[in-house]
């Protein structure tokens, strides 16, 4: 996979500081639930309508490094495409550091190929980054949110803490070994919590990450344009 350079900060409590991060590696990860009877209802709720069933839980799709972006606008070729909050997991020389972004999916092609519906469309993240070390201690209250923006109504998409779903060591310890392609450089997409509302589609997507204990946030949008097809 070819490198994609980002611009990225990261924010300590002793302050801010720049961080080049070299993506190596881009992961999306998907069936990340805690809940098990929740998740397998989840799995048989998507069967019937088409999209099909893991063969375990989690799953880990790879896809090509340029897709990850920091944007403020991304262009598709279906109105039934939408995002999806997650946390995002950076790993570089060691480190670790924890962001937020939006897993953006063709919602139309996702019963047909899962990683093809993902691979289609840039996955958003926002410039800011807390090293996990001042997360884990407090892990589970952290929070997600995003909001869907339709013919100019601003709704509540998705709440919900990190509780919900796996942290990052069993999702990224989850993970093959054997495939060589390594690990430093890893930008992983955690996997999302449940929609409020179903499916939505829109023209822009707004998503954050909340930390109620240190009383800090990352937040980032990003607006969505259909082109138009002539066939």
């Amino acid at each position: 996979m070819c490198a994609n350079n980002l611009k990225l900060n990261l924010t300590t409590l002793q302050g801010e500081t720049e961080l080049d991060f070299t993506v190596k590696r881009l992961v999306c990860a998907g069936w990340v639930g805690r809940d098990e009877q929740a998740l397998q209802a989840h799995i048989k709720e998507l069967e019937e309508i088409g999209i099909p069933a893991p063969s375990k839980t989690p799953i880990h799709m790879n896809f090509a490094t340029h897709l990850v972006a920091v944007a403020d606008s991304i262009d598709v070729i279906s109105m039934e495409s939408s995002g999806e909050v997650e946390y995002v997991v950076f790993r570089q020389d060691g480190r670790t550091s924890i962001g937020v972004g939006s897993d953006h999916t063709d919602r139309g092609f996702e019963k047909f190929s899962i990683p093809a519906s993902k691979h289609m469309y840039i996955k958003v993240i926002a410039p800011q980054v807390w090293p996990l070390e001042e997360l884990q201690a407090h892990w589970d209250r952290i929070e997600l949110r995003s909001w869907v923006t339709r013919d100019g109504d601003r709704m509540l998409y998705q709440e919900g803490s990190l509780a919900s779903i796996l942290d990052v060591d069993a999702i990224v310890g989850s993970m093959p070994k054997d495939d060589g392609l390594g690990m430093d450089g890893l930008v992983m997409f955690s996997g999302t919590v449940a929609s409020k509302m179903g499916m939505v589609y829109g023209e822009s997507f707004d998503f954050e990450i909340k930390d109620p204990v240190l009383s800090r946030g990352i937040a980032h949008g990003y607006s969505i344009r259909v082109l138009p097809q002539y066939l």
